[in-house]
């Protein structure tokens, strides 16, 4: 089975043309004027809205809205295929990082390394990430919750000089029978290893979609689409397989598709009984390599003012940013000076619409975001095919 997934928009009453391949295989090339769009759009940002009234309760027994005094392992993707335990520690400033999986062991990345390093206070609630023990992690940005963390490290092994985007959980579901429901989810793959910085990249292409899971670990995929609604939402691909606990590693789960491994999985219920859960892209078996991440999230409906609140967001393409969401208008630092519109529950429950005009500084965006009240934020933008984001609810 090819996992490859791609970005084809179903989006009901909007006629806006994205760059991108449909089935399986993606081979674009940007042309010279595609390139210079996407230069004048890349930091003009993603943007949507995500979590419940009760956001930070919900991520699993209070998560902080500070990183104040957090001492927590998170498991981690790390956006080029690679997962770790990232364990972080704002008292005496120290992380520690452990590899769970790698796509990289021909690079000399062997699973179980471990190394820690020094962590560096900001007054805006982020840490620097200083150079691990074994010079593994050469820097890194992070800020984290209780129940998450958002961020990026650079990792020369595996990323060169890029910032490579990472996103962990704490405490995560350790049997398969726990993770069944029905999912949303966005993301982003690229053909290759070590693309951590996506803009620009022929190879790369972010995706959204539908997926579920049951009591046995079977799932399913459906790209582009809706699959509980198939007829208003028709899936552009879809995808099956299994999935099997990684012993060694509690919470970590391997990704199986027909020819084999294709990628890890991990996954957290929040207090809410909803799931956040990460699928980390390790695909080496079929005829388009994927290397890359996507984020789920349990399948529910929102409305106006479910999603209030701000908003720490890092993207695939080394941009962070701040959202602010109040009922169905948005703010956000990439755009000053510019009010945003969503429509909730669009293309269809647990997806944000998001429109933000143009100013005289900045041009107008739109896309599709995920909300389902988890603690949890992704979104997709229609302005750049290769872009993903994902961020959480800091207050």
């Amino acid at each position: 089975m090819n996992s490859q997934f791609q970005l084809i928009s179903n989006r009901m009453n909007k006629n806006i043309s994205r760059t991108q391949a449909a089935g399986l295989h993606f081979n674009q090339t940007m042309g010279d004027s595609q390139m210079t769009k996407l230069k004048r759009l890349t930091e003009f940002g993603v943007i949507a809205a995500m979590l419940a009234a009760a956001t930070l309760a919900a991520c699993g027994g209070g998560a902080s809205t500070t990183s104040e005094g957090i001492q927590q392992t998170y498991t981690t993707t790390a956006g080029v295929g690679e997962v770790m335990q990232f364990q972080i520690d704002t008292t005496n400033l120290t992380y520690t990082y452990t590899i769970v999986g790698t796509s990289y062991a021909a690079s000399g990345v062997a699973v179980g390394q471990s190394s820690s390093g020094a962590l560096t206070s900001n007054r805006d609630g982020t840490y620097a990430v200083g150079v691990s023990a074994d010079g593994f992690i050469h820097s890194g940005r992070v800020r984290p919750v209780r129940a998450m963390f958002v961020g990026h490290v650079v990792i020369d092994t595996i990323g060169g000089t890029e910032r490579i985007p990472v996103f962990g959980l704490s405490n995560p579901i350790t049997t398969v029978a726990e993770l069944a429901d029905d999912f949303n989810f966005e993301g982003f793959s690229c053909n290759a290893r070590g693309i951590a910085n996506t803009f620009g990249r022929g190879g790369c292409l972010a995706h959204y979609g539908t997926s579920n899971i049951d009591t046995a670990g079977n799932y399913a995929i459906c790209v582009g689409g809706d699959l509980s609604d198939t007829a208003t939402h028709p899936c552009t691909t879809q995808l099956s397989g299994t999935l099997q606990a990684v012993a060694a590693y509690p919470g970590v789960f391997d990704y199986i598709g027909s020819g084999g491994h294709i990628g890890w999985l991990f996954a957290f219920t929040a207090a809410n009984g909803k799931k956040i859960m990460v699928v980390d892209h390790d695909d080496q078996v079929s005829l388009r390599h994927e290397f890359g991440h996507s984020v789920f999230t349990s399948s529910v409906a929102l409305n106006s003012g479910d999603a209030d609140g701000h908003y720490f967001v890092k993207n695939n393409q080394s941009g962070e940013h701040l959202v602010t969401i109040a009922g169905d208008t948005m703010t956000m630092t990439l755009h000053p000076g510019v009010t945003g519109t969503l429509a909730y529950n669009s293309p269809w429950n647990g997806m944000v619409s998001y429109d933000i005009p143009a100013s005289g500084v900045t041009a107008g965006t739109s896309g599709i975001a995920m909300a389902a009240g988890t603690g949890v934020y992704t979104s997709i933008n229609d302005d750049d095919p290769t872009r993903f984001a994902v961020g959480f609810k800091y207050r």
